[in-house]
């Protein structure tokens, strides 16, 4: 098909209620539902008609790695793109761990790879670009870690401002991150106060806004949403155009969650696959969980505790998340910190470094064995959306300090050996 051929949205839809709405951001998602107290966040509606699916998967095929070869599914013009030539990662098998849980096939899709080292580049590659085209001159986002170093990464590859919104106990690796683009750190009293601030950045001082600022949370900037649905590309062209039964996610307002459950049915929509997956959303606080179980129409606020998983460390979901697991007869799996470095380790002993929010998903693969959801026949691909290299401190937890020995053979002998 023709390399500038793409997709057409003429209007954006709230998930939750189907109203309507012109193609723009809408920030605090749709209004109808804003007014109702009950915050969604609204996707554009492609017109798929005007895509070739043959053509389509030989362009994809034939093409190079990056994450910008799928922009014919993308909101934003390939020449409009700001890359750092994210995307194109790996699906590693993990042939130990497959037996260790005694389940058919696992994958890890291996988001560490990314340039700053999470899945979070492609949301704002998409982002930027978008923000770039529309003339920002100053764009806003209230982080943790992750987001706000690769926010600042792709804001100073578009030349426009960035301004961080964090707490004072940002992680040093990421502070760096950040700090060393250029980018502006503001630190809020609280994680609630960065909503506050980021709010006021923007209606009161024109700030662009890359993340979500209202409450209950609706989720993030819709535009670098669609950024998360190439890993679903990625993940069927690496299987031969096929789906796993399950793919796992780790899940705080479920952007990444919703994105890559939309690139999946669009696949199935256009008919290069034959099926969608269910997902599982891998999540620190039950939220979902008890959303799920007591039927409720809007993820409620559960009790929480202080967590190192911060990246997914929130005590509400959003619609969005529920949408999508209803929708994909999905699930949800509650994971604690310990659950989660147990997944670290797992993952270690495969080669891969994770991040603790990250070994959220394979955590949850063993809750979905130990749940009666995955046995022998089932193929699982679980998103690793980040590096431990971020936060090694986290994923490392309680760890023994290192004793120094003489450079004798006995004391070599008796540190390796015991």
């Amino acid at each position: 098909m023709e390399d500038g051929q793409r997709v057409t949205i003429r209007e954006v839809r709230c998930i939750r209620c189907g109203t309507a709405y012109a193609v723009t951001e809408w920030p605090r998602g749709c209004p109808r539902c804003f007014e109702e107290g009950r915050p969604s966040a609204v996707a554009p509606a492609l017109d798929l008609s005007v895509i070739d699916p043959a053509a389509l998967k030989e362009t994809w095929t034939t093409a190079g790695r990056g994450m910008w070869r799928f922009h014919h599914l993308l909101p934003v013009p390939v020449e409009d793109a700001v890359s750092l030539e994210e995307g194109g990662t790996p699906l590693l098998r993990l042939r130990t761990l497959e037996d260790e849980f005694g389940i058919g096939a696992l994958w890890v899709k291996d988001e560490r790879r990314n340039p700053t080292g999470s899945f979070k580049d492609r949301f704002f590659s998409v982002c930027l670009s978008r923000a770039r085209s529309q003339g920002a001159e100053v764009v806003a986002i209230a982080s943790s870690g992750n987001g706000g170093a690769s926010a600042a990464a792709y804001a100073t590859a578009a030349g426009i401002t960035c301004v961080v919104i964090t707490t004072p106990s940002i992680a040093p690796a990421w502070r760096a991150a950040i700090a060393m683009t250029g980018a502006r750190l503001v630190a809020a009293r609280t994680g609630a106060e960065r909503w506050k601030l980021l709010q006021t950045g923007v209606e009161s001082l024109n700030w662009y806004p890359l993340t979500n600022y209202v409450t209950p949370p609706a989720g993030s900037n819709w535009y670098g949403i669609q950024g998360y649905k190439t890993i679903a590309y990625e993940i069927a062209m690496s299987l031969d155009w096929d789906v796993p039964d399950w793919v796992v996610v780790p899940t705080s307002r479920g952007d990444g969650l919703f994105g890559i459950w939309r690139g999946f049915v669009e696949l199935a929509e256009l008919g290069l696959t034959r099926s969608v997956p269910r997902m599982v959303a891998a999540e620190r606080f039950p939220s979902l969980t008890v959303a799920l179980q007591q039927g409720l129409d809007y993820p409620p606020t559960v009790e929480s505790e202080p967590t190192q998983a911060v990246s997914i460390g929130n005590d509400t979901a959003t619609y969005q998340s529920l949408h999508t697991l209803r929708a994909s007869q999905g699930v949800a799996v509650v994971c604690s910190d310990a659950d989660m470095r147990a997944g670290v380790r797992a993952l270690g002993r495969e080669g891969v470094f994770a991040e603790l929010s990250a070994a959220a998903s394979i955590a949850a693969v063993k809750g979905l064995v130990e749940r009666g959801l995955a046995d022998r026949s089932a193929r699982i691909v679980a998103v690793v959306t980040a590096s431990g290299l971020t936060d090694p401190g986290a994923a490392l937890g309680d760890a023994e300090p290192l004793e120094p020995i003489p450079p004798t053979v006995d004391a070599l002998r008796a540190a390796v050996l015991g």
